[in-house]
């Protein structure tokens, strides 16, 4: 059989390209330390790399939501912290103000510090976290969960969303609690009520009502659960002598509790066992609200004792009313003691889930690393032997193209 000499070049050059990629391939496994270059040097242990990565990938995701939780949790864990000091001192003064030898003054300059500890309340209560979010307003994280009204009082308007964060495959925890949960839904010791204005009234500025105090529990658990409305009537000879006046009727059933009554600004309403005030001068039509409640929140409760302080008289039924407000107040701050530090145990719960997790999530990292390694790692000892091989051949395939190439027979003329 005849060899032409382009056969003869072709074979010769596609021999040396081919030892050249084998070399070049072993060179670039020892530089990049990866022995699976592309899936057709190893299809079976190229799919098992892929699905190996992804799992890693998984496990970085799952390390980072316990990294956020985790620090959601110390966070609000140390606010419950000092909710709960600024608590324990409201209690302390509230248990004070119950002396029989301090006289209104006393109880006014404990009212003025127990506002100072109102407020700090409500400062840990709008905490934020490192990203600007508040802590205790569930999905609202993007706005204040406490707020005061006209009339100063604090309601919250965040919801009673609750995130959750993938720390596993099968886990999911918490990583913080809403507001309302943790310190409005608090059970009261009595049947209680809460004030509002409503929302659609026209009187600029607007007219504002009181938190309100109980003067007669008795008389108002006879009235409870019903709401009253305190309307502002447009016919002023109603009263007299006529003048700016108001009606107060059951919100259920329109019965009219009391008929119109003169309206001075400021000066105490009692109506079913209750008293507040209504400060401004409320437009015809205006209404307000005394809302029945079976549950108070921290902040409320903070509220009305400061308002029963500030309007406490030295009178025999004056320190009953105290004397019972008092009683009310440390039995709802004993709740409230009692939902923060069960959320504090829930969170401790969680934050040992969450410790648990990492390290499990650390020792299957460690164990799938290893088999990655023994997947896709160049073996650089039978690399590097490899590579000496394969020069070897390339130089005897130099040489050897270069010697039948010169098998001519114008190189014997």
């Amino acid at each position: 059989m005849r060899i032409s000499t382009q056969q003869l070049f072709n074979r010769g050059i596609n021999n040396i390209q081919d030892v050249n990629e084998q070399l070049q391939k072993t060179q670039l496994q020892i530089s990049s330390g990866k022995r699976v270059q592309r899936p057709s040097d190893d299809p079976v242990a190229s799919t098992r790399i892929l699905q190996i990565n992804q799992d890693l990938d998984l496990i970085a995701q799952y390390k980072r939501n316990i990294d956020l939780a985790e620090n959601r949790l110390r966070q609000e864990d140390q606010l419950l912290d000092g909710i709960n000091d600024v608590v324990i001192r409201i209690r302390e003064l509230t248990i004070q103000a119950g002396d029989g030898a301090q006289n209104a003054d006393d109880k006014l300059y404990i009212a003025a510090e127990v506002k100072e500890r109102l407020a700090q309340l409500a400062g840990f209560m709008n905490s934020q976290d490192p990203s600007g979010e508040f802590v205790f307003a569930g999905f609202q994280g993007n706005n204040a969960p406490f707020v005061q009204n006209e009339s100063g009082a604090y309601y919250y308007q965040g919801d009673e969303g609750q995130r959750f964060l993938q720390v596993d495959t099968s886990v999911k925890v918490s990583s913080g609690d809403n507001g309302k949960a943790l310190f409005v839904d608090i059970p009261a010791a009595e049947n209680t009520f809460a004030t509002r204005a409503n929302p659609r009234n026209t009187s600029d500025p607007a007219a504002v009502i009181s938190t309100g105090l109980m003067i007669d529990q008795e008389l108002y658990d006879e009235y409870y659960p019903g709401d009253m409305v305190v309307t502002f009537n447009t016919n002023p000879a109603l009263v007299t002598p006529p003048g700016p006046n108001f009606t107060i009727t059951d919100r259920d059933s329109g019965k009219v509790i009391f008929n119109p009554q003169p309206y001075v600004s400021g000066q105490p309403i009692q109506a079913n066992g209750v008293q507040f005030e209504i400060v401004g001068t409320p437009a015809a039509g205006d209404s307000f609200l005394v809302e029945s409640r079976e549950k108070q929140s921290l902040l409320t409760t903070t509220e009305k004792l400061i308002y029963g302080l500030e309007n406490f008289q030295e009178t025999g039924e004056g320190r009953q009313i105290l004397d019972a407000l008092i009683q009310d107040t440390l039995a709802n701050l004993d709740s409230a003691q009692t939902a923060i530090l069960e959320t504090r145990g829930n969170v401790g719960a969680r934050l040992n889930t969450i410790e648990t997790t990492r390290e499990m999530h650390l020792d299957v990292e460690v164990l799938t690393k290893e088999v990655l390694s023994d997947l896709q790692d160049v073996d650089f000892a039978e690399a590097t032997s490899n590579l000496s091989l394969q020069s070897f051949i390339l130089d005897a395939a130099y040489g050897t193209f270069t010697r039948v190439t010169g098998l001519s027979l114008f190189d014997q003329l």
